[in-house]
């Protein structure tokens, strides 16, 4: 079938093909193309971005979470066949209000909570006991980001202990085109010379060497590149509709789809 276009238009349409190609300019976006000699004047500081509160797998509460500003407690007092129920919010002091009483619990658990209240009501009832409920505020989750060549790329919550491989697979997985030996994490810290690591995640996926499955720190920044296949499959997607339009004058549209297999 290749026999019934003619060798003008085939010269043609090869011209325009590298012509379109160029103007894409098609490269590993991991890969810059300036020289060595191109270094950017140093830019204005930006404020570091702001620290969680908690990890992503420690947002329910447990024994050992501790009590900090802005957090809610439920304090219930029994005395006798009675109780007293209090609510209260965690001051920039540490303190809470039970009652008429002030007691401090900032950075200690539930159940030093529960005897610092006991103790503070001690000299006012008989045999008091305490129970003390840690409702959290509304938290803000460590995170990391993911970029490049994965399906959902953008911010990941972070739970403890995560690496480069745990990181993309919170990323619905990277696509059939990225470069897994040549990953990225780019670390924060001084703008002029961020700390980058490289992640090769192929390794694992060949020989199960986990070695270079970098652990994450908060903020980091994990790319994944794509590789230069990839980028000559997206830029074919671009230049069959426009080849398609060169050769449709020539040919009835039935037998242009054959033409370009």
């Amino acid at each position: 079938m290749r026999q019934l276009i003619p060798q003008h238009l085939i010269g043609f349409l090869s011209a325009a093909a590298i012509f379109v190609v160029a103007s894409l300019g098609c490269h590993n976006p991991a890969v810059s193309s300036l020289p060595p000699s191109a270094i950017s004047p140093p830019g204005t500081a930006a404020p570091p971005l702001p620290k969680g509160d908690v990890y992503a797998d420690e947002t329910v509460p447990t024994s050992e979470t501790p009590i900090e500003t802005g957090d809610t407690l439920e304090v219930v007092i029994h005395r006798g066949a009675g109780e007293e129920k209090f609510s209260s919010i965690v001051r920039e002091n540490g303190k809470i209000s039970v009652g008429f009483m002030e007691v401090d619990v900032g950075g200690v658990t539930a159940a030093v909570a529960e005897d610092r209240v006991q103790d503070a009501a001690a000299p006012y009832m008989r045999q008091p006991r305490v129970q003390v409920l840690l409702k959290k505020k509304v938290l803000k989750v460590k995170r990391v980001f993911v970029l490049g060549d994965v399906k959902k790329p953008g911010m990941v919550p972070m739970p403890r202990h995560m690496t480069v491989l745990q990181a993309i697979a919170a990323a619905d997985m990277y696509q059939e085109t990225a470069l897994m030996e040549e990953v990225r994490v780019i670390r924060g810290g001084d703008l002029a010379r961020p700390h980058i690591l490289m992640a090769d995640l192929a390794r694992a996926f060949t020989y199960g060497d986990m070695s270079r499955n970098v652990a994450l720190e908060e903020n980091d920044i994990v790319f994944v590149p794509r590789e230069h296949l990839g980028d000559a499959s997206e830029a074919g997607k671009k230049i069959m509709p426009i080849i398609q339009a060169a050769i449709t004058p020539f040919y009835p549209a039935f037998i242009v789809p054959a033409l370009l297999k």
